[in-house]
Formats: structure tokens, C-alpha cells, sequence
């Protein structure tokens, strides 16, 4: 199931994959490591080519989570027997979850202070990566971490950490609030989503615009992964299997056979990722372009709605002057003495200039408001053509 696992990920076009190294599987017996299982999936990496996000969790029995110290030094020694075949280390697993860790906040402070030491020390080339956090978007955990006295939690990472599922438009808003929340505390460096996916079946996709089984999978995670990149994700991780129950159950883009082969049926979803991957430029490029005309299109309409007033205005302007101009001639019309005629024939001419000036100006603003609008739909139909590439080419 490794070696599917691996080939699967290889073939999606992963740039890595992620991997829990469970401590207590090595240091059960705390004097005689037993490297094996960690072994396996460093020949794994090697022969795939395909670099490990490994998660140091699952501490062994006989730690005490008030021994931070001694969880470094364990750290330090599984990253240096990886050596650089592993060179991103993950320090556990949604620490801010009940379900997977018993400490506080605190705690996990000085924990990750000291597995970025002992990383430091024993494997300096290697990068740390923080916990990912379930719960982004509520902050108070994390804040509590940063605020740790003594473990100076902000500056033991080299790469932040955020897990992120939810309605496509929505995602990227989560992510640039966690960007701008590290961002207060001193942290600039890159941002990874390591657990993304949204479900295959349509009983559990909660996203209005992504709902029609696979297919719709597959379209959410073009539009989602594209997002998140320009909301600032350094990496998005993508759920690669069928995995547990509920939402999580469909979440893959592979669905995993039972033994003794494993065969993957890839869903329409792997396609998507594998075109994102071989594509990328071009989507990017197209989707930058999309934003620009969009913008444009935004821009064009709003441009387009101050010359309808204008048309309004000018429209009653030439309204008022045709009145005047009329009520001019009739009282020359009616004039008998021919000093007044002569009063009124100046004004008679200039009115009629007046008016011919103001109907000039209500064709001006009408062909200004056409042009606006002819540009917004320009605008609008590139927007819409590219949007469709994007989407499925």
C-alpha cells in the first residue's frame, strides 16, 4: 500500500509528500531504536524521487509532554538518520485538536522550540514546519502559543502551517487572515496548506458551486488550489486516497483497492491536480489575466453608470433649453413693435445655438455611455472565456 501510495502521488505530480513518522514506534524501546518502518519510506523517496513532509508525532509512552527538552532531542535524532532524504520536518499533527494532543498550548510552544533546536543542530539543513493547525480561523490557540514565555514560538519555524477545507471562496480569505495574523507576530515566511481536499460525494459537498459528485470534485479543486495560490500558499497538499468515513471517505482523488495490489481507481479529480501541476504557468498567467479583466469589466460599468447620469443631466438640460428657446419664439412671434423684435431675434439665435449645443451634448454623454458599455462587455467576455479555460481547457 506504500509503494501504491508513493506511485500514486508520483504519477499525480506531487512535489512532495506527506508522512507520519510516529515516534513511538521508534523509541518504544528508549536505548535500541528501531528505524525499520522510518527506513522503508526513506528507500520509498529515494526511488520515487519524490521528497517527504515528515510529521513527527505519537511521542512514546514513557515522555512526559512537560519534558520538552528530551521530544527535541528525539526529533533531532530521527531527522538526523533521515539526513536529506527528509528535509521538512512537521512538529505534529493539528496540535490545536483534542483528538491529537493532550497538551496546551504552552506546551506545544516549548516543544516546538525544541525540536527546531535539536533539528538545527543534528540536521541543519533541514526546515521546520509548524503543527498545521485545524482551526484557522480560530485564532486563540495559536495566539496562546506565540505568547509563550521563554520559547519564543515565532522564530522556531522556518514554514507555517494551516490546514483548510470549506466552500471555494471562503479559503483563500482564511488563508489571508492567517497570513496577516503571523504577519503581527513577526512572520514573514512561507505558508503551507498541508491538508486540502474537498469529498467526491455529492451527500457531503457543502459548497453550492461544487455540487454534482466528481465532476464537481475535480472543478472545486482546480478553483480552490488556484485560489489558495494567490492568496500566498508556498504549498497545497491535496488529499490523495479515500480515507476513514463521512466527508473524508471521498475526500481522495484516488479511491485505493484492498491487497494484495492496491489498484487506484483515479477519479476525474486526479486529472484536475495532474493539469494544474503540468499547466501551471499557463493557468496562472490566464488567471491573472481573468482578475485583469474582470477589474477592467468593474471598472468599464462603473464608468458606464456615471455617463448614464450624465445622459440624464444633459438630457434635461436640453429639456430646459428647448422650453426657453420655445417660449423665445413665440414671444417674437408675437412681438408688434420692431424694437422688440429686434430685442428678441438675438435671443431667439443664441437659444437656438444653446440648444443645438445641448443636444450635442446629450449625444456625446449617450455615445460615451455606449462606449463604457461596449468596453464592460469586451471585458466581460474575455473574463468569461478565460474563466472557462481555467475551469477545464
Amino acid at each position: 500500500m506504500k509503494e501504491r501510495i508513493f506511485a500514486e502521488s508520483k504519477a499525480m505530480g506531487a512535489r512532495f509528500i506527506r508522512v507520519d513518522v510516529e515516534l513511538h514506534a521508534i523509541f518504544e524501546d528508549r536505548e535500541s531504536p528501531n528505524w525499520g518502518a522510518l527506513d522503508e519510506v526513506l528507500e520509498l523517496s529515494r526511488r520515487h524521487r519524490l521528497p517527504v513532509l515528515g510529521i513527527l508525532l505519537s511521542p512514546p509512552g514513557w515522555l512526559s509532554l512537560d519534558d520538552a527538552e528530551e521530544f527535541g532531542r528525539l526529533a533531532g535524532e530521527v531527522a538526523a538518520h533521515a539526513g536529506d532524504t527528509i528535509a521538512r520536518w512537521e512538529i505534529l499533527n493539528e496540535p490545536d485538536g483534542a483528538w491529537a494532543f493532550d497538551g496546551t498550548p504552552e506546551q506545544y510552544a516549548h516543544m516546538l522550540r525544541a525540536a527546531y533546536d535539536a533539528i538545527g543542530q543534528r540536521a541543519p539543513a533541514a526546515k521546520v514546519v509548524m503543527g498545521g493547525v485545524m482551526t484557522p480561523q480560530d485564532p486563540a490557540w495559536v495566539e496562546r502559543v506565540f505568547a509563550t514565555p521563554g520559547a519564543d514560538a515565532t522564530r522556531a519555524f522556518h514554514i507555517a502551517n494551516l490546514h483548510l477545507r470549506g466552500r471555494a471562496v471562503i479559503v483563500p480569505r482564511q488563508l489571508a487572515a492567517w497570513r496577516d495574523l503571523l504577519a503581527r507576530h513577526g512572520f514573514t515566511g512561507p505558508v503551507w496548506v498541508t491538508e486540502h481536499g474537498y469529498p467526491g460525494d455529492r451527500a457531503y459537498q457543502s459548497d453550492p458551486l461544487f455540487h454534482g459528485g466528481e465532476p464537481a470534485q475535480a472543478a472545486y479543486l482546480t478553483e480552490s488550489v488556484l485560489a489558495l495560490a494567490e492568496a500566498g500558499a508556498g504549498e497545497v497538499f491535496v488529499t490523495l486516497r479515500d480515507n476513514l468515513d463521512g466527508m473524508f471517505a471521498s475526500e481522495g482523488v484516488v479511491a485505493l483497492g484492498h491487497g494484495p495490489l492496491y489498484g487506484a481507481r483515479r477519479k476525474p479529480a486526479f486529472a484536475a491536480v495532474r493539469r494544474l501541476v503540468d499547466r501551471w504557468g499557463e493557468l496562472t498567467a490566464a488567471r491573472a489575466e481573468h482578475r485583469s479583466h474582470e477589474a477592467s469589466m468593474s471598472r468599464a460599468l462603473e464608468q458606464a453608470a456615471g455617463a448614464d447620469l450624465n445622459v440624464r443631466a444633459q438630457r434635461a438640460l436640453a429639456s430646459r433649453a428647448r422650453v426657453r428657446l420655445a417660449r423665445l419664439r413665440a414671444r417674437l412671434r408675437g412681438a408688434r413693435l420692431p424694437a422688440a423684435r429686434a430685442r428678441l431675434a438675438p435671443k431667439v439665435a443664441r437659444a437656438t445655438v444653446g440648444l443645438r449645443q445641448r443636444r450635442e451634448g446629450v449625444g456625446w454623454a449617450r455615445a460615451s455611455a455606449f462606449d463604457y458599455k461596449v468596453r464592460a462587455a469586451l471585458h466581460g467576455e474575455r473574463a468569461a472565456e478565460l474563466a472557462r479555460f481555467v475551469a477545464s481547457g
